[in-house]
């Protein structure tokens, strides 16, 4: 069976990658894993859940499986697997998809340019340019500039 990968940072648009890998996934025929990375090289405070934890990164972890096992569960008749890591997006997202032999890898993009895209780098953008196995990217910004 094919294997997809959908990654997302878990943003307001996930549903519309997710929705987009979805669909994909069903005319493949493929299972599809879920794959959220939380960034060690972004530092922040999680809302408080009122669940206590002992650090940021098992709080953060524990939101991401709770927001993917929801999308999971609004797919019962698709084979998914939620997957969340902490690490380098950049990096894990390719190392996960070749140790999983992936057929596809899917996830959107707000396609940022100038200063922003200087400072901020380009998840999406690392990913096409690195990645041995196919991108289907989902664009995230409709508007022309």
């Amino acid at each position: 069976m094919n294997k997809l990968i959908i990654t997302t940072d878990l943003s307001k648009d996930r549903n519309r990658i997710i929705e987009t890998g979805l669909e994909f996934a069903r005319k493949l025929r493929a299972e599809v894993d879920l794959l959220t990375i939380i960034n060690t090289n972004l530092d922040y405070i999680p809302a408080d859940i009122g669940i206590n934890f002992s650090d940021q990164w098992e709080a953060r972890k524990y939101i991401a499986e709770q927001t993917l096992e929801a999308v999971k569960q609004q797919y019962p008749d698709l084979p998914l697997n939620v997957v969340v890591l902490i690490g380098d997006p950049k990096e894990d997202i390719i190392n996960y998809a070749i140790e999983q032999k992936a057929a596809v890898i899917v996830m959107g993009t707000v396609g940022r340019t100038g200063l922003s895209h200087a400072v901020m780098g380009s998840t999406a953008e690392y990913i096409i340019r690195h990645s041995p196995i196919p991108v289907l990217v989902v664009p995230l910004q409709n508007e022309l500039h």
